[in-house]
C-alpha cells in the first residue's frame, strides 16, 4: 500500500542520539487537507512521547499551508489521536485491511479489519 502514495508524500523522522526512533508520512490530498498516512515508533521507544512530539511538530509546520489533517487508524489508536486533537470523526471504511492487504494486519492483539478516519483542525487554538 505504501508504494501507492510514498512518492507523493513527505517523510519525517525523529532522532534520538543519531537513531531514528519515529517516522511519519504526510500526503497532501487537497488544497486544504493533508493526511497522516503513517506514524510509527520503534518498539523499544514506544510510550515515551516520541510520536506525540513528532506529530505536534508536524501539525505546527503544516498549519501554515493547510487547515485540516486527517488520519485513518484502527480502534486501538483512536484514544491516542483524540488526545492529539483529532476530535472529529470523518468516516469508517469497512474491511479496509482485509481488502487491501494479502496478509493479516495486526495492531497488538487486534486483527485489523476497518479503518476509521478522524480529523484535526490545524487552525484551531
Amino acid at each position: 500500500m505504501i508504494h501507492k502514495y510514498l512518492a507523493a508524500s513527505d517523510v519525517y523522522g525523529l532522532k534520538v542520539d543519531e537513531e531514528i526512533v519515529s517516522i511519519a508520512v504526510i500526503l497532501p490530498i487537497s488544497k486544504n487537507t493533508i493526511e497522516l498516512k503513517n506514524l510509527v515508533t520503534k518498539e523499544k521507544y514506544r510510550g515515551k512521547g516520541y510520536a506525540k512530539k513528532l506529530l505536534k511538530s508536524l501539525c505546527g509546520n503544516y498549519k501554515q499551508k493547510y487547515s485540516k489533517m486527517i488520519v485513518g487508524t484502527t480502534e486501538n489508536n483512536i484514544p491516542f489521536y483524540v488526545k492529539q486533537g483529532f476530535d472529529k470523526y470523518e468516516k469508517t471504511i469497512k474491511n479496509f485491511f482485509i481488502d487491501n492487504y494479502d496478509e493479516e494486519i495486526k495492531d497488538g492483539d487486534l486483527v485489523c479489519t476497518d479503518i476509521i478516519y478522524y480529523s484535526k483542525d490545524l487552525k484551531k487554538k
